[in-house]
């Protein structure tokens, strides 16, 4: 019993023992002010997100919204298309235009981003591929035996052998399962 006694007064503070043994257990010395945060401070932002996107020509990704549109450079934030009004069920696949789109707008005057785009795949911290990647499966069948999905199939082939990563970074956003059909 006197056992229990003394062990337990030393783990409920009758006796400040445990500072003497543990000196990491000890409270801060000074003022309060000095080891807890100004509640009034500002809190540090973190750094964004920096993502490097691939320049990709526009047949992999807004080519597919105005198949009329056959540049074959990359949209830039000058000629972006706007998303169809009337396109009802195939607005599923606008999380990939959205994605893309924000990555190519500079933000407004000062307006802190959670996500950048650099071009320096050196510096970045994830790599997005730019490829409607649900859209496209849509587009051009569920088979991908047609010589137009053969082009979608080299890309995510080409994209597992970049030499950056070797493809493990590269981010491919597909809404339904069956968009990356070749890759799985």
């Amino acid at each position: 019993m006197l056992l229990f006694l003394i062990s337990h007064s030393i783990f409920i503070d009758t006796f400040e023992i445990r500072s003497y043994f543990f000196p990491l257990l000890k409270p801060p010395t000074g003022s309060p002010d000095q080891w807890q945060p100004d509640p009034n401070a500002e809190p540090k932002p973190d750094p964004p997100l920096r993502v490097f996107m691939y320049d990709l020509p526009r047949r992999f990704n807004v080519g597919m919204i105005n198949r009329r549109d056959t540049t074959e450079t990359p949209v830039t934030v000058v000629d972006w298309p706007p998303w169809p009004e009337n396109w009802g069920l195939k607005k599923q696949h606008s999380v990939e235009y959205w994605l893309m789109g924000s990555l190519i707008h500079e933000g407004e005057d000062g307006e802190r981003r959670e996500v950048v785009r650099v071009l320096d795949p050196e510096v970045a911290d994830v790599f997005f591929v730019p490829f409607f990647s649900s859209l496209s499966f849509n587009t051009h069948g569920h088979i991908m035996t047609d010589p137009a999905t053969e082009i979608d199939r080299k890309l995510q082939l080409e994209r597992k052998s970049a030499v950056e990563w070797g493809g493990n970074d590269d981010n491919f956003i597909g809404v339904p399962t069956s968009s990356g059909l070749g890759t799985r």
